[in-house]
């Protein structure tokens, strides 16, 4: 190589690296970055929103509350988790777009001291952080910019939501706080005054009535029910709050007669509690007033939430109607609508023995049997039918469906359903029903019987969805690449 091009080679490589070199300096000058103190998330001790909100959220020993700055003596527990996300939310803003540096144009993107919202985060030991926000963008995000800067961006992450909160949206809606495996047992006293207490097992599904809870006859004790309750008191979650007039006894009806829910711990704690009166609404809308003793703010919950702790004994009934064990089931007989289906299980698979001749075409789907023999094992019934009922009464002599279960090493199972049963209260139908489970009558809900007359169809394997549209091509999946759409119609078609 000529030393001509070697000398111009190394002039080059030199101006190279100088270019390189002074290249983010040059480029830096005139630009516009949001610069913020650094964040320490352990170190935050406040939270301050004024101009469009105004609220001071600030931490107390372990936890949060929440007050507005001009009644600062009334403060409220706050969410943690809120409070949480939108310290990181914050960390978050990091680069965000810069729009305009034109102190005029403030008013239009609302980072104005009229329509902006001001956050000022303090943090112990460091610096606070100080940002405006402003209205969302068009192009999404919303517009913010530091206190005391008029340059503004558009920050494409979640602060603006998490910080945009009244007073109340801050406020802490759990009501209680239990762990399943701390409870010991469960009180339940309605305002006629009865109680029922139930105890927890070594198992979430093993709650038992106290010794000497008196039982009507044939009552069957749902441990399932007593754990949907301690799961209800566990989660719950207030909607909203009452505050002065609203929240006085005799406006919920705590200063009454009421019904409780007792939550005893492992450790000898208890938790209580109180429902105040339920709306006269026929369609469950409304709310109850609820308190917990020892807490003197009074929450509202929906009505149904409500209605989840009003319980009675009778609520605790087992309401199944068959008990067996899906893998120990030998034979299922289906009787309803003039059709009769037998399926016998021979050595691991399941055979149809009746009907004897099969419509054509028709095929077993062995996991139908399996699916069919699940929802019979979780069957429940509407409710018991009290009082005496005879067979012929509840038209059980000639029953309208059949079914009957036989076990391994076990007694066969049948349950029978009826005619119509009176005294529905949502203008449904139901049907009298009985089975071998115990002596008593129930009702259940008549779509029941619809479903055991499917006969065959109940057990039929089901054809594959076809993907094939115009000329043969699989529907749905033009947007996807040639090489990947090819690839999924052969493993679609393989499949099938």
């Amino acid at each position: 190589m000529k030393r001509g091009t070697l000398i111009a080679l190394g002039a080059f490589a030199v101006l190279l690296v100088l270019v390189l070199a002074t290249r983010e300096r040059q480029v830096s000058v005139g630009v516009h970055k949001l610069e913020l103190p650094k964040l320490d998330k352990a170190q935050v001790t406040a939270l301050e929103l004024t101009g469009a909100r105004n609220v001071t959220l600030r931490k107390e020993g372990e936890g949060w509350i929440v007050a507005d700055p001009g009644k600062p003596d009334a403060k409220y527990a706050a969410d943690e988790n809120l409070v949480t996300s939108a310290i990181d939310a914050l960390r978050e803003v990091r680069n965000p777009d810069f729009v305009s540096d034109r102190a005029e144009r403030l008013a239009e993107y609302e980072l104005d001291d009229a329509k902006g919202l001001k956050l000022k985060v303090i943090q112990s030991g460091g610096p606070a952080v100080e940002l405006v926000l402003g209205k969302a963008s068009k192009n999404g995000g919303a517009y913010l910019r530091k206190a005391g800067s008029n340059d503004v961006f558009v920050h494409q992450g979640r602060l603006d939501w998490t910080v945009r909160k009244e007073l109340k949206d801050w406020r802490k809606r759990r009501i209680v706080a239990l762990e399943m495996d701390k409870l010991a047992q469960l009180t339940v006293r309605s305002k006629d005054g009865e109680s029922v207490t139930l105890k927890a097992g070594a198992n979430p599904d093993e709650w038992s009535l106290a010794e000497g809870t008196q039982t009507p006859a044939g009552f069957r004790f749902s441990s399932q029910a007593a754990q949907q309750l301690a799961l209800q008191l566990a989660s719950l979650h207030a909607q909203d709050f009452l505050e002065g007039d609203a929240a006085a006894d005799s406006a919920t009806g705590l200063g009454e007669a009421h019904d409780s829910v007792e939550a005893q711990l492992k450790d000898g704690k208890k938790v209580v509690v109180h429902l105040g009166r339920q709306p006269d609404t026929k369609d469950g809308s409304g709310t109850v007033a609820v308190r917990v003793e020892g807490d003197a703010q009074v929450y509202q919950l929906p009505q149904y939430a409500a209605a989840q702790l009003r319980k009675r004994l009778v609520d605790f009934r087992d309401l199944s109607l068959l008990r067996f064990d899906p893998q120990k089931v030998t034979k299922l007989k289906l009787q309803a609508g003039g059709k009769e289906v037998l399926v016998v299980k021979e050595g691991q698979s399941w055979k149809i023995v009746e009907p004897r001749k099969l419509p054509d075409g028709f095929e077993l789907e062995p996991s139908q049997v399996d699916m069919q023999l699940a929802w019979l094992r979780s069957l429940r019934a509407d409710r018991l039918v009290e009082g005496q009922v005879s067979d012929g009464q509840a038209g059980l002599a000639s029953p309208a469906a059949l079914v009957e279960v036989s076990v391994e090493a076990g007694p066969d199972q049948t349950l029978r359903l009826g005619k119509e049963a009176p005294g529905v209260a949502n203008g449904g139908k139901e049907l009298y029903a009985r089975s071998t489970i115990d002596a008593l009558t129930y009702a259940v809900d008549e779509g029941v019987r619809a479903r055991l007359a499917q006969g065959l169809e109940l057990f039929k394997r089901r054809p594959q969805p076809s993907f094939a549209g115009a000329g043969g091509q699989m529907q749905g999946l033009d947007s996807l690449p040639p090489e990947v759409r090819k690839q999924l119609e052969a493993q679609l078609r393989a499949a099938q």
